[in-house]
C-alpha cells in the first residue's frame, strides 16, 4: 500500500466513523420525534413496520441487501388508541420514516428487483428527510379477530399523504395523511404546532367524510 492510498484510506475510515455518529444523533432524535407525536395526540405504541426486512443473524450473508442492517433508512410506527380496534370509528396512527427520499425513488423504481444502489441516488442535496404521517380510521365494525398491522398496513405503499382524506378502497378504511420534512420539525415547539396543525385537519376531514 502507498502512502497515498494509506492517506486515502484513513480519510474514508475517519468519514465513516463520523458518519456513524450523525446517525446515531439522528436516530435517536426520530425516536424522541415519534414518541412525542404519540403522546400530543393520545396513541399508545403497537407495532414496527421494517420496509426492508428487519436486521437478523442472516445479515452476515453478503448477498443480503445491506439496507436490511440500516432499518431506520425507510421504517414505519405504529399506534392504536384503546383496544377496541375492531368498532367503528377506531383509529390507528402510523409514522413512516423516510430518511432520504433519493432511496425511496430508487426503490420504486427498481421494484424490489435489485438493492437499491447509493451511486443511484439522486443528490443528498436534491433529496429530503420526511415523515409521512397518516391516521386511519375504521369505517365500520369488524371482525374481533381485526388487526391493522395484518389487515391494513400491508397496503401502506399505496397510501396517500397529500392532505386530504379518503376511503382507501382496498380496505374501506378512512385514510387522512400528510407529508412533512424533518427541516419543519427543528424543536419541540414547532413539532408540537406542526403536530396540532395535522390533528386538527385530521379531524376535521375525517369526520366529516365518516358522515357521507
Amino acid at each position: 500500500m502507498t502512502d497515498s492510498d494509506r492517506n486515502d484510506l484513513t480519510a474514508a475510515l475517519a468519514d465513516v466513523r463520523r458518519a456513524y455518529r450523525l446517525l446515531w444523533g439522528y436516530q435517536k432524535r426520530i425516536l424522541h420525534i415519534v414518541a412525542e407525536i404519540r403522546e400530543q395526540l393520545g396513541f399508545i405504541p403497537s407495532s414496527i413496520e421494517y420496509q426492508f426486512d428487519p436486521p437478523d443473524q442472516k445479515i452476515e450473508d453478503p448477498s443480503r441487501w445491506m439496507w436490511d442492517a440500516l432499518p431506520f433508512s425507510m421504517i414505519g410506527f405504529e399506534a392504536e388508541q384503546g383496544e377496541g380496534r375492531a368498532q367503528c370509528g377506531s383509529r390507528m396512527l402510523y409514522i413512516d420514516v423516510v430518511s432520504d427520499t433519493g432511496l425511496a425513488q430508487e426503490k420504486n423504481r427498481s421494484g424490489n428487483k435489485w438493492e437499491p444502489k447509493p451511486d443511484r441516488f439522486q443528490p443528498p442535496e436534491d433529496c429530503r428527510s420526511e415523515l409521512r404521517l397518516y391516521i386511519l380510521q375504521n369505517s365500520r365494525e369488524r371482525d374481533e379477530n381485526f388487526a391493522w398491522h395484518r389487515d391494513v398496513v400491508v397496503e401502506v405503499g399505496h397510501w396517500k399523504a397529500e392532505g386530504a382524506a379518503y376511503r382507501d378502497a382496498s380496505t374501506g378504511v378512512l385514510i387522512y395523511g400528510e407529508t412533512i420534512d424533518l427541516i419543519e420539525l427543528g424543536n419541540r415547539a414547532a413539532l408540537a404546532a406542526r403536530i396540532d396543525r395535522f390533528h386538527v385537519s385530521a379531524q376535521t376531514q375525517l369526520n366529516a367524510l365518516s358522515r357521507r
